[in-house]
C-alpha cells in the first residue's frame, strides 16, 4: 500500500511537471511573438465578428461578466468565511493566495508586456493592457480551482462528478471567448491568459498538496 501511493504521488508529480512545462513554453512563446501575430490575431477576431447578434452580444456580455472580479471577488469573501467558521483554515489560505495571487500576477505581466488592447470595434469600453487577459487568466486558476474542490467533495461522497469539471473548463472558455467576442482581447491575448492560468493552477493545487500532507503529519495520518 506504501509503495502505491509513493507510485501515485511520482506519477501526479510527472503529470503536473509536465502539463506546467508545456503550459510555460506556451505562454513564452506567445510573449516573444505576440506584437508578431497582431495582423493573425485581427483575422480570427474579425472572423468572430461575423457571428455577433444582439442575443450573442448580451450572453457573452453576461459572461464576461461573470469572469470579472464583481463575481470572483465576493465569491472568494463567502466561500473564505464558510472555510473559516468550518476551522478549514488552511483551505481558505489556499483559496486566498489562488485568487489573489493570480491577479497580482496578472498585473505583473501587464505591465511587463505593455500591449495596449485592440481598438477596432469593440463592444465594451475597458481601460488598462491587454496581454495576458486577465479574465481568461484569472477564471482558469479561480474557477477550475473551484470546480477541483467541488469535483473532490462529490467524489468523496462516492457520486459522479466529472460533469464538475467539464462544466468549469465549458465556463473558463466561454469566458476567455467573450473576450475576443467582444473585441477587448487580442485572441493570443486570451490563450497566453489560460496557459499563465493554468500555471497558476497547478501552484495551487501544489500548494493544497503540501498543506494537507503538512496536516496529516501533524495529525499522525
Amino acid at each position: 500500500m506504501e509503495k502505491s501511493s509513493i507510485g501515485n504521488t511520482y506519477r501526479w508529480n510527472s503529470y503536473i511537471s509536465w502539463i506546467a512545462l508545456i503550459l510555460l513554453v506556451l505562454f513564452i512563446t506567445l510573449g516573444f511573438l505576440h506584437k508578431t501575430l497582431t495582423p493573425f490575431d485581427i483575422q480570427v477576431m474579425k472572423y468572430v465578428w461575423g457571428i455577433r447578434s444582439d442575443w450573442l452580444n448580451a450572453f457573452f456580455i453576461f459572461i464576461t461578466y461573470v469572469g470579472s472580479a464583481y463575481v470572483s471577488i465576493p465569491l472568494l469573501i463567502v466561500l473564505g468565511t464558510y472555510f473559516l467558521v468550518n476551522k478549514k483554515i488552511k483551505l481558505a489560505l489556499v483559496l486566498i493566495f489562488n485568487l489573489v495571487g493570480v491577479r497580482a500576477m496578472n498585473r505583473l505581466l501587464k505591465n511587463g508586456f505593455n500591449r495596449t488592447r485592440p481598438d477596432e470595434n469593440p463592444l465594451l469600453d475597458v481601460g488598462g493592457l491587454s496581454f495576458p487577459s486577465g479574465h481568461a487568466m484569472n477564471s482558469a486558476a479561480f474557477i477550475c480551482f473551484l470546480g477541483y474542490l467541488l469535483w473532490t467533495y462529490l467524489s468523496k461522497k462516492g457520486r459522479q462528478a466529472g460533469y464538475i469539471l467539464v462544466g468549469a473548463w465549458t465556463l473558463v472558455f466561454l469566458i476567455g471567448f467573450s473576450r475576443v467576442y467582444l473585441g477587448v482581447h487580442f485572441p493570443s491575448d486570451v490563450i497566453a491568459g489560460f496557459s499563465a492560468g493554468g500555471i497558476w493552477l497547478i501552484l495551487t493545487l501544489v500548494f493544497l498538496k503540501v498543506m494537507t500532507i503538512k496536516r496529516e503529519n501533524e495529525t499522525g495520518g
